[in-house]
């Protein structure tokens, strides 16, 4: 924008420089046009003066000369603009983010255990208070026969074999079986791969599959120990100990 405002300057001056120069030469040769016609129709005696009077009318042409003034527009020195300072950049740090979280290595997840089989528990009596006997022991064992068996000690508090009880048997069908009397020695063992030694066998020759109840009894027929119950599968045949002690 300044550089074109200096060359419409320079310009108007050069304007005006010529403009002072055409007025000065039409005015000098206005001059002269005039003093040729006055000495073209005057005397002969007049020639001499008119002969001088271009040389005056020369002297005079230099009080056209322009003045100074275009020059100094001319000439003039712009003064410096002052260029701007770029703004500061800004400096810009990012933020560093958090440390992502190392994952957890995954847990081994350890194969769910099988509870190992529950063995089937053997029927027990429900004590009964005012009995002479408890029942103190009872298991099971699996066999081939199909005699529903039960071998039985019955002791006093020494452990040592009693006579004169016996069993009854009753099976959830209705069959009724009783043993025979329980002498006072060890008389009746099981055998050496599960050995169980009594004093009386209980025994039901051919047993029906199903729940059997047995009674101690003593001599004059009188329970003298809770009751308690054993199942018998003919498919699966088991027989038993158990043990009766005297309180």
């Amino acid at each position: 924008m300044k550089q074109k405002q200096r060359r419409i300057i320079i310009a108007t001056g050069l304007v005006l420089v010529g403009g002072l120069c055409l007025l000065a030469a039409f005015t000098a040769l206005g001059s002269s046009l005039g003093l040729w016609f006055f000495m073209s129709g005057s005397p002969p005696e007049r020639a001499t003066p008119a002969l001088r009077q271009p040389t005056r009318a020369v002297a005079l042409a230099p009080t056209f000369t322009p003045t100074a003034t275009p020059t100094t527009i001319l000439t003039a020195t712009p003064s410096p603009t002052a260029t701007p300072s770029p703004p500061p950049t800004a400096t810009f740090s990012p933020t560093p983010l958090p440390p992502s979280p190392t994952p957890e290595p995954p847990t081994a997840t350890s194969p769910p255990t099988q509870a190992p089989p529950t063995a089937t528990p053997e029927p027990t009596a429900t004590p009964q208070p005012g009995y002479p006997f408890a029942i103190a022991e009872t298991a099971g064992f699996p066999t081939n026969h199909e005699s529903f068996d039960v071998y039985v000690a019955i002791t006093d508090a020494d452990n040592k074999p009693l006579s004169g009880y016996r069993i009854q048997g009753t099976h959830s069908s209705g069959l009724q079986v009783d043993s025979q009397v329980s002498a006072g020695d060890w008389t009746v063992n099981s055998g050496a791969m599960h050995y169980k030694g009594g004093n009386v066998k209980y025994e039901a020759p051919n047993s029906p599959g199903g729940m059997w109840t047995l009674q101690l009894v003593d001599e004059a027929n009188q329970a003298v120990a809770p009751p308690v119950e054993f199942s018998f599968d003919k498919g699966s045949p088991t027989w038993y100990f158990l043990l009766y002690r005297q309180e």
